[in-house]
C-alpha cells in the first residue's frame, strides 16, 4: 500500500513524514508500521545498546527494525533505519524472525493486511 492509501489525519501524516526524514527511514514503511498498530515512539535504527555485549570490533550494537507485509507489492519490507553490513541474532531471536517472516508471507499470499 502507498501512504496515500491510508486515511491518516493530516497531523499523523506530518509526524510520520518528519520521523522518516529525521531518521532517514522509508516513509511508506513507516506508514505501514503505524497502520499495523506499532508506536512511533520507538523508531527504527540504532538503539545504542549492546544487549549481548560487543560481539567484535565491527559490532555497532542493537537495531530496532520494522517489518511489514506490503500486500499491494507482494513483498515483506524490513526497515533497518541505517545501512547494515551484517546481522547477528541469538537462536531464539532468529526463530522469532523466521516465524514473523512466515506469517507475513502467509498474509501476502492470502492478500490480507
Amino acid at each position: 500500500m502507498a501512504p496515500e492509501d491510508f486515511d491518516f489525519p493530516a497531523a499523523v501524516r506530518q509526524e510520520l513524514q518528519q520521523l522518516a526524514n529525521r531518521y532517514a527511514v522509508s516513509y511508506p514503511v513507516l506508514c505501514l508500521v503505524y497502520r499495523l498498530g506499532a508506536s512511533t515512539a520507538r523508531v527504527v535504527g540504532p538503539t545504542g545498546a549492546f544487549p549481548f555485549g560487543r560481539l567484535g570490533p565491527d559490532d555497532e550494537g542493537e537495531l530496532a527494525v520494522a517489518i511489514a507485509a506490503d500486500v499491494a507489492h507482494g513483498v515483506i519490507r524490513i526497515e533497518f533505519g541505517t545501512p547494515v553490513a551484517h546481522v547477528s541474532l541469538p537462536a531464539a531471536h532468529a526463530e522469532q524472525l523466521a516465524a514473523a517472516l512466515v506469517e507475513y508471507a502467509t498474509q501476502i499470499r492470502a492478500g490480507v493486511m
